[in-house]
């Protein structure tokens, strides 16, 4: 009985624990810096760009492997048996080992633009880990903005059929005591039921805008952000000064002129292939049928100089030479495709800033047109028909300003992009693991 009675209380105790857990794991709301640092650390394609500079290393090290010597051991046993008229006439068991040492002492400088053209690559890979980490800040940020942005537009939509629901309970009023038809009703109930179907859209809108966030940050798991603030808007005058110079520092502009160095590189190491090399070498063996087994050494020094090869050196330098030119007019496009970006970027910020001026003008204009509609709705002068078109457009209004603020900040985060900045919000300390539950509560209903 008391085994019974202390299971029952473990049982109590590990789904207290459970329920505990859970609660705190929900309550835990990701900020935008947290979603920066996760995904700076973990995300797939910063783990690829990390593996690529791996590769590069282990490349150079391969290469520098040329000069270190090369030690050869060769082993050798022989049992042999000879038949004389079927009969066993000799049998004979022979061995043979020797070790041998060579290196190379002079190569015509070959390897040591081999070298040089692998130290390119590496700080090409390096310079591309850079610019990846710029191209996942900009997607966790701008995917961020738009979960912020779907949450917003929550509560407008949800403000808005509060608002709708209010005029209704008021309609009802009148039609009760007979000012108004119940007509009004009808009318008030269809604008409740467009405002729940707008409603439902921007849950759904809210839902794919998180699914999107997850993937930006590299989470295979549902999440919650912290509740959204009307951040401060950047002022355009500033984000244009030096822009110009910062976005072509760029690390992918950097990465395309390490490549042209490599391919620089490789094309002087192919024409120092047919320069001469000199080696040396030395062996130690030992053979024999017997012991003591006969011993000897030998050590030299070699000289090999490929004088003529047809034209597999001049094909592989021409080959070189295209990639050569690939590289440069790489690093050319690169440099128009960014004039382009910075033009796009500053365009969009530009836009979206002077929308949320203008639209932020329109929801005060609203506002005042809504009120004086139900003003003179509650008079008997006004209709249905003219409420609603205000409230159509208020909420319009509103729905329109919250889409500019948030794009604004979206096309901030493109800006910082194009000028290869990574964003003030991404803290280099470590932070605590994130264990975000499978399902979170978004905080907007």
């Amino acid at each position: 009985m008391k085994l019974v009675k202390l299971c029952i209380v473990l049982i109590l105790l590990f789904n207290s624990i459970a329920i505990l857990g859970s609660e705190e794991t929900q309550i835990k709301k990701w900020s935008l810096s947290e979603c920066l640092q996760y995904g700076l650390e973990n995300h797939p394609l910063i783990r690829i760009s990390e593996s690529s500079i791996t590769s590069e290393n282990a490349l150079l090290n391969q290469t520098r492997a040329y000069w270190d010597p090369k030690v050869d051991l060769h082993a050798n046993w022989n049992h042999r048996k000879t038949y004389t008229s079927g009969v066993i006439d000799d049998v004979v068991d022979s061995t043979s080992e020797s070790v041998g040492v060579n290196k190379v002492l002079y190569d015509s400088g070959q390897n040591r633009f081999d070298v040089s053209s692998v130290k390119s690559l590496i700080k090409s890979a390096e310079s591309r880990r850079e610019n990846t980490l710029l191209e996942v800040a900009a997607g966790i940020k701008k995917a961020f903005y738009a979960v912020q942005q779907a949450q917003a537009l929550i509560l407008v939509q949800e403000e808005t059929l509060d608002g709708y629901q209010k005029h209704l309970a008021k309609v009802e009023t009148y039609v009760e005591v007979g000012t108004k038809t119940p007509y009004d009703i009808t009318r008030a109930k269809v604008d409740i039921a467009n405002s729940q179907v707008e409603l439902i859209s921007a849950k759904s809108q809210l839902k794919v805008a998180k699914a999107n966030l997850a993937k930006a940050i590299g989470l295979e798991a549902e999440l919650d952000i912290a509740d959204f603030e009307l951040a401060e808007l950047p002022q355009f005058e500033a984000v244009r000064e030096d822009l110009k110079q910062e976005a072509f520092s760029r690390p992918e502009l950097k990465s395309a002129g390490f490549e042209i160095d490599s391919a620089d590189a490789k094309i002087m190491s192919l024409k120092r292939s047919l320069k001469p090399t000199i080696a040396a070498s030395a062996d130690y063996s030992w053979s024999g049928t017997n012991t003591p087994l006969d011993r000897q050494w030998t050590a030299g020094v070699s000289l090999n100089w490929s004088l003529f090869d047809g034209a597999l050196t001049r094909s592989k330098v021409d080959g070189a030479k295209s990639q050569l030119v690939s590289a440069r007019e790489n690093l050319r496009n690169l440099r128009l495709a960014v004039n382009t970006e910075l033009e796009n970027a500053l365009t969009s910020l530009k836009d979206a800033l002077e929308r949320h001026n203008a639209t932020g003008v329109l929801v005060q204009q609203a506002s005042e047109s809504l009120s004086l509609a139900e003003g003179r709705y509650d008079a008997g002068v006004g209709n249905p028909i003219e409420i609603n078109d205000a409230r159509v457009e208020y909420a319009r209004a509103r729905g329109n300003f919250v889409v500019a603020h948030f794009d604004s900040l979206i096309a901030s985060a493109e800006v910082e992009r194009v000028a290869g900045r990574l964003p003030d919000e991404y803290k280099i300390q470590a932070m605590e693991p994130l264990k975000p539950a499978p399902e979170l509560s978004s905080g907007v209903k």
